[in-house]
C-alpha cells in the first residue's frame, strides 16, 4: 500500500503526521521523504546525524542496476527504536527533477512485505512527485486551519481530484487537517474542500518535536494525544487496503 502526503501551501505538518502514522501503523512500513523543495528530515528527526547512503539521491542510483525492492535495505535508515524506518529525501531545491518517477513509484506502491508512506511536500501540479500520487491507494491533503491554510486547501483540492481522476467524495482523495479549530472546524473546511475527511492532528507540541526536531521521547509519548489519533488515522487509512485486517 502506498499513501501519500501533500500540503496545500506552506508547512502545516505533512512531516510530522507522516512519521507518527507510520510509527503506527499496523504492519512493517517506511517513510519516504519525496518533497521536491528539499526534505527536513535529515535535519529535524535526525538532527543532523544521518548516514551518508540512506536517502533518496543513492535509492535513484541504484535503480541504474537494479529493482528498488533489492536496494531498500541499504538505503533506510531508522534514527531510534521509536521510529519508523525512513529514507531521506533531497538536500537541495531541483533534484527531483532527475528522478524516473515513472518507473520508482509502481515498484513502491507493489512492494512485498511491506508499505509506504510518502511526504510529498507541497502540491504542485507540474512537479514528477505527481507520478507517485497516480498511484497512490491513498492521497491525504493535510491543511492547517487558519482562513490562509483553508482557501489554499480548497483551491488545490480539485486540482488533486483531476490529476487522480477522482470524484467529489472519493475515499482515495481525504483531508488531514492539523489544529483543527484555528479557527475554522474539520467539517467546516471538508466541506469546502468537497473532500473525505479522513481526520485531525491535535496541537501536541511537545509529541511533535520528536518527529520534527528530533527530541527525545517521554515515558508518556506512546499515550501522547498526537500519538493516540496517529494510531486512529492509522487505523481508518489501512481500511482502504483490500488486504487489511483488524485482527
Amino acid at each position: 500500500m502506498l499513501i501519500a502526503l501533500v500540503s496545500a501551501k506552506g508547512s502545516p505538518g505533512v512531516t510530522t503526521s507522516a512519521l507518527a502514522i507510520a510509527s503506527q501503523w499496523h504492519r512493517a512500513a517506511l517513510v519516504l521523504d519525496a518533497d521536491p523543495f528539499g526534505g527536513d528530515i535529515r535535519a529535524g528527526l535526525g538532527a543532523g546525524e544521518w548516514p551518508s547512503r540512506a536517502g533518496l539521491a543513492e535509492l535513484v542510483v541504484d535503480l541504474r542496476t537494479g529493482p528498488v525492492e533489492q536496494s531498500l535495505h541499504r538505503r533506510v535508515h531508522r534514527p531510534a527504536e521509536h521510529c519508523p524506518p525512513v529514507i531521506a529525501g533531497f538536500g537541495c531545491v531541483g533534484q527531483a527533477s532527475s528522478v524516473p518517477w515513472s518507473r520508482l513509484a509502481p515498484e513502491l506502491a507493489r512492494l512485498n512485505g511491506g508499505d509506504v508512506i510518502v511526504d510529498c511536500g507541497r502540491f504542485v501540479a507540474v512537479d514528477g512527485v505527481v507520478e507517485l500520487l497516480r498511484v497512490a491507494d491513498l492521497v491525504l491533503l493535510v491543511t492547517g486551519s487558519t482562513l490562509r491554510a483553508a482557501r489554499s486547501a480548497s483551491r488545490v483540492a480539485p486540482l488533486l481530484r483531476e490529476e487522480l481522476d477522482a470524484g467529489v467524495g472519493d475515499p482515495r482523495v481525504s483531508l488531514l487537517v492539523v489544529r483543527a479549530g484555528d479557527p475554522y472546524s474539520a467539517k467546516e473546511i471538508a466541506d469546502g474542500c468537497a473532500l473525505p475527511l479522513l481526520g485531525t492532528v491535535p496541537n501536541d507540541p511537545r509529541a511533535a518535536e520528536v518527529w520534527s526536531d528530533g527530541a527525545r521521547p517521554t515515558r508518556s509519548f506512546p499515550r501522547s494525544a498526537l500519538q493516540r489519533e496517529a494510531r486512529r488515522l492509522a487505523s481508518l487509512a489501512a481500511r482502504l487496503d483490500p488486504t487489511w485486517s483488524a485482527a
